[in-house]
């Protein structure tokens, strides 16, 4: 690292197995960024928080940016996107005991369904509802909480990362409970996350810059594939 080496102070919240603070290289998605940055000759500084503190934190230049979003035009407005660092699966989990299938939205009508606070989800919850289906949204801090609130049948569906929900229930829910908890294979969105860079900060253009063509860099040497097979080892093939 160069003396002229910039820190960039990014928030994020827990997303295990993907974005995490329970593991030593906090996730892959974590160690893309980390390399990436490394690569482009920029020391990062990351700060956990419950998502929409992370958003709120960047958008207002507190802090530098934040890892790990979808896109909309909104934030476009607000942050500098990188290029894509993975790409997510987000589906419904219902109770085994209720029936549940959908094939398109009117197929979501009546159900109350759990979403993250300062997700995607939520926007794409609220346009259902203002074309006519009756969606009831309920919002959480954490992944852990829509499933508890599921298990608690406080709503009939939680909405969420595919791999980070199966992880939840894996290794956070009751065994007794596990298997009262499936989730539909047809995912209602798959969609590209990346690094957003505030505009509120000066060098971000500059560090958006440099971090992408780092990025760039470990995607075309095999780096970035190999950080996914060695999560992939690790973690399907115990």
């Amino acid at each position: 690292m160069s003396v002229q080496a910039q820190t960039l102070r990014l928030t994020s919240g827990e997303y295990a197995p993907f974005i995490t603070q329970t593991v030593p290289d906090g996730g892959p998605i974590t160690e893309i960024v980390m390399q990436a940055a490394q690569e482009a000759d920029i020391a990062v500084s990351l700060g956990y928080f419950p998502w929409h503190q992370s958003m709120n934190l960047a958008q207002t230049g507190e802090w530098d940016g934040t890892i790990g979003w979808a896109y909309t035009q909104e934030r476009a407005n607000n942050f500098i996107y990188s290029d894509p660092i993975y790409t997510e699966s987000v589906g419904f989990f219902y109770l085994t005991e209720r029936e549940f299938d959908w094939q398109s939205p009117q197929d979501l009508d009546g159900f109350a369904i759990g979403v993250t606070k300062g997700f995607i989800d939520v926007k794409t919850l609220t346009e259902l509802q203002k074309s006519g289906v009756d969606v009831k949204i309920q919002e959480f801090l954490d992944e852990k909480s829509k499933i508890d609130a599921l298990l608690a049948q406080q709503i009939d569906l939680a909405l969420g990362n595919i791999d980070v929900l199966k992880r939840v229930i894996a290794q956070e829910v009751a065994p007794s409970q596990k298997q009262n908890v499936a989730h539909h294979p047809r995912p209602i969105r798959i969609t590209p996350l990346y690094v957003l860079f505030s505009r509120q900060t000066k060098q971000s253009y500059d560090q958006a810059e440099r971090f992408n063509k780092a990025l760039r860099r470990l995607k075309a040497d095999g780096r970035y594939q190999m950080i996914w097979s060695h999560f992939r080892q690790a973690h399907y093939n115990h």
